[in-house]
């Protein structure tokens, strides 16, 4: 291995480390060895500061995604159909949007369709 792929391979590791030292990803010990690091090593602190932009862009972006979407309907919370407590409280209308949600139900009807559709044609006949 020449000096020049090693030089590359540190290069790209620092790269790792700079990342999973923004994320917080290492473990306390390595957490302050590169905070040492990063006082000390110009290159490196530029790596960390880059990973820390891109992070905080993305993070800003995600943020403003969810503050826009609650925006246009705020009784939305970005949980699961089922976790939403209802508005009115009504136990009934729970059960009805839960079938009417359901594709179980869905297909039982379909089905239920087709023989009855099938009963029809043949008592005719």
């Amino acid at each position: 291995m020449t000096a020049q792929d090693r030089d590359k391979q540190s290069g790209l590791r620092d790269e790792v480390l700079a990342g999973e030292y923004v994320l917080g990803a290492l473990p306390p010990e390595s957490m302050a060895e590169l905070a040492k690091r990063v006082k000390r090593d110009r290159q490196f602190a530029a790596m960390v500061r880059r990973w820390r932009d891109n992070l905080a862009e993305t993070e800003y972006r995600e943020k403003a995604t969810v503050a826009a979407l609650l925006e246009r309907d705020p009784t939305r919370s970005g949980l699961p159909f089922k976790s939403q407590p209802l508005r009115n409280g009504s136990m009934f209308a729970a059960m009805l949007l839960e079938v009417w949600h359901s594709v179980r139900f869905w297909r039982l009807l379909a089905l239920t369709a087709m023989l009855w559709t099938a009963v029809l044609l043949f008592t005719v006949a």
